[in-house]
């Protein structure tokens, strides 16, 4: 989901490269990322998720890539590895505007792909979105191999639905640029059809990605600061009230809004915290809260989101990150 950010006037959209194991999402990315002029991209980061490899970088597309005056940058996101954890796509794809579905060209490779296709559209549903809501186009990677199947069987096996599909080789760069402009064009146009105020306003997104690293704690300490207002004001109200003096006086000193025995489960007890970590018989999942904040030289800080059945609790990872010029 597109946010704005009022004030850099920025709309951020957020890019996924998704596909099966080793079908060359990475090496997609990397090109786009070392074809862009540096005054255009940020730098391109990786870090470990869930026993693979994410790699990230932000970039705003030359030319007309405005809506109505605000500069859009895209945030463009892949996971690599032969085998990928499901946990981790669900992270990256959390909030998508885009995706490209990277297909391997290879005959032995169609089942994966299928498969992998098939993921893509359940991790998609589970968000409220399917390939059709959101801007989607098919890359059919390792077009140059000699035995690639041709764009003709590709489409009749993964692309019933008729998306903009490319021909492409990300080893040697054909195709790839054409795949990636041919989705920035398709969001690009979105924006503008929704309006810069039909798009959600980024507070949310300024806290996580222009913060500094002591900004993003608040979120998580706030939830007992806001409780103690609504304690308080009972406490204030009686004094300039001369009115009934004899029936609020005992309310307000009453034991149920001062004594500590009612504010130290707020603060302190620990059997609101115990059901997210020890309950056994509920399963924990991991969540991406936000986009990825740079919290200085080496230093990474990603907001999420540890959910057990019914509770939720928001925390920030601290990570070193080693960056790659492709």
């Amino acid at each position: 989901m597109a946010l704005v950010n009022q004030a850099k006037r920025e709309i951020n959209a957020k890019v996924v490269f998704f596909g099966p194991g080793l079908s060359g999402k990475a090496t997609n990315l990397k090109h786009v990322y070392n074809k862009l002029k540096p005054e255009f991209r940020g730098a391109l980061k990786a870090m470990n998720v869930q026993d693979a490899r994410m790699l990230f970088f932000d970039f705003t597309p030359p030319g007309d890539g405005n809506v109505q005056g605000f500069r859009v940058r895209f945030h463009v996101y892949t996971v690599s590895g032969p085998v990928v954890d499901p946990a981790a796509w669900k992270m990256v794809l959390k909030g998508v505007d885009g995706v490209v579905f990277v297909a391997d060209s290879a005959p032995q490779r169609q089942a994966a792909n299928r498969e992998s296709l098939d993921n893509l559209t359940a991790y998609l549903k589970g968000y409220g979105q399917s390939l059709s809501s959101i801007p989607a186009v098919l890359q059919f990677n390792k077009s140059d191999l000699a035995n690639a199947l041709e764009p003709g069987e590709l489409e009749r096996t993964l692309n019933p639905s008729r998306l903009p599909s490319f021909k492409a080789s990300s080893q040697s760069g054909e195709g790839v640029l054409q795949t990636t402009l041919g989705l920035v064009k398709t969001v690009l146009a979105g924006l503008r059809d929704k309006g810069v105020e039909g798009i959600a306003t980024g507070e949310g997104l300024q806290q996580i990605v222009e913060a500094p690293a002591a900004a993003s704690v608040p979120p998580s300490a706030q939830p007992p600061i806001a409780a103690a207002p609504e304690f308080r004001p009972p406490a204030q109200e009686p004094a300039p009230a001369a009115q009934a003096p004899e029936a609020r006086a005992p309310q307000v000193e009453a034991p149920e809004f001062q004594a500590p025995e009612f504010q130290a489960p707020e603060f302190q007890a620990p059997e609101f915290q115990a059901p997210e970590f020890q309950a056994p018989e509920e399963p924990l999942s991991l969540e991406l809260a936000g986009a990825p904040q740079a919290a200085g030289p080496g230093l990474f800080r990603l907001p999420l989101t540890i959910r057990s059945g019914a509770r939720t609790k928001s925390v920030v990872l601290s990570l070193a990150l080693t960056l790659e010029e492709g």
